[in-house]
């Protein structure tokens, strides 16, 4: 009895140390997948706003299970490469977007003249971005609200009705088909050709229809969706005509800013319904056929770098002016607003409204906040097809896929 009960417990203690030995164990891999997960993300996600990266780790009884979302599979082949080379094990649920639930329409075009894009599925979360009717688009998840990437690369959440998903057929033949282009700054889109007939829609500047043909005054178009409709000739023109005309000068590019004046400032807007300071200069480089990455952060690291260190004489009209803080000790450089120059020390920029201010303390519209922290300029005009600046037609999301 005596020697039964003697193996009983030396039994026991063995389990409660092998036990304590595999959560001790699990703890260590769990710190150092985390680690390797962090090292990952410095490494090949350095901007959460073009790049999902975000996984879990899920403790259980035996290994550890990885779960959540990537949406470059390079970044997810050297995840699980380095977690292959440490002989971690794990169990492997991250699904590489877009998701399979979506089947093959994962292509998709803005079906609305704007469509509002959030940093979350919920009409409470923030405005990241906004998208023009015949945006094309990537659809990457589905969780009752869509996680779409447009073709600067920003990837955040919009409503199915914003958009019409396409299979890569049906992307391919919208993609081939001749368009229109709407110039003006605002209109309607009508079910016949008279405009005193029932409108289908509102139309903004930078919307992209598909042609159908003509009647009378009208151009007969059509929405991704295939809705037929008529819009007036002098309101728009067709693309490649269009484009063919567009000149890359800094001239040019204030001339279009000024036509915005006064149009209110709206956080996340890129449209005449309403911009922010980026979404403003992004809005009048799309108005010169030229795409613009979103956020005045990522539009710093764009173009040509203009040499502030001795005062403005080195400045160009048209040249994008950003203001924020520099660097200092072990804080970063913040960019927190963007503008054009337009000469004699003035900008032009989405504060309030569109308007102009001034780096001249001796001008009544002196700005003194933006003239104490202008810290970088760069210019546009001599760097299309350069990082973060796409010409429209050279742009991946607006070509057909192979």
């Amino acid at each position: 009895m005596k020697k039964t009960f003697t193996l009983l417990i030396v039994s026991l203690i063995f389990s409660i140390t092998g036990t304590a030995q595999n959560k001790a164990g699990s703890q260590t891999d769990s710190v150092l997948i985390n680690n390797i997960i962090e090292t990952v993300r410095q490494q090949y996600v350095p901007d959460k706003r073009t790049s999902i990266y975000e996984i879990k780790i899920l403790k259980g009884d035996n290994n550890p299970t990885l779960k959540g979302y990537i949406s470059n599979k390079e970044t997810y082949k050297e995840l699980i490469k380095i977690l292959r080379d440490k002989q971690i094990q794990y169990k492997d649920s991250i699904e590489v977007l877009p998701t399979k639930s979506l089947g093959d329409k994962i292509y998709g075009v803005i079906n609305l003249s704007v469509a509002d894009i959030r940093t979350k599925g919920d009409f409470s979360a923030e405005m990241a971005t906004q998208a023009l009717l015949g945006t094309p688009i990537r659809i990457l998840q589905e969780d009752d609200w869509y996680r779409i990437q447009t073709p600067d690369e920003y990837i955040a959440w919009t409503q199915k009705a914003n958009f019409h998903p396409m299979t890569k057929q049906e992307f391919n033949n919208w993609i081939r088909s001749p368009k229109l282009i709407f110039t003006d700054y605002f209109g309607f889109s009508y079910q016949y050709p008279d405009k005193e007939k029932q409108t289908i829609g509102d139309l903004v500047t930078g919307n992209i229809l598909r042609y159908e043909g003509e009647s009378g005054d009208f151009y007969k178009v059509s929405y991704p969706d295939g809705r037929s409709t008529y819009i007036l000739k002098h309101q728009a023109r067709p693309y490649k005509e269009w484009k063919a005309s567009l000149v890359q000068t800094g001239d040019s590019y204030v001339k279009k800013a000024f036509k915005l004046m006064g149009i209110p400032y709206v956080w996340g807007g890129t449209s005449v319904k309403g911009m922010d300071c980026s979404g403003f200069t992004k809005d009048v480089l799309f108005q010169h056929g030229v795409i613009l990455t979103r956020d005045a952060s990522q539009q710093v690291n764009t173009g040509t770098a203009v040499d502030i260190s001795n005062g403005y004489d080195n400045l160009q009209i048209g040249d994008l002016m950003f203001f924020g803080k520099k660097a200092s000790g072990d804080k970063k450089e913040r960019i927190r607003h963007v503008a054009f120059y337009i000469g004699n020390k003035e900008f032009i920029h989405a504060s309030g409204c569109i308007r102009i201010g001034s780096l001249d303390p001796e001008k009544p519209n002196y700005d003194e906040r933006n003239t104490t922290e202008f810290i970088r300029a760069s210019r546009i005009t001599n760097a299309i097809d350069t990082k973060g600046i796409w010409d429209i037609d050279n742009n991946p999301m607006y070509q057909e896929i192979d």
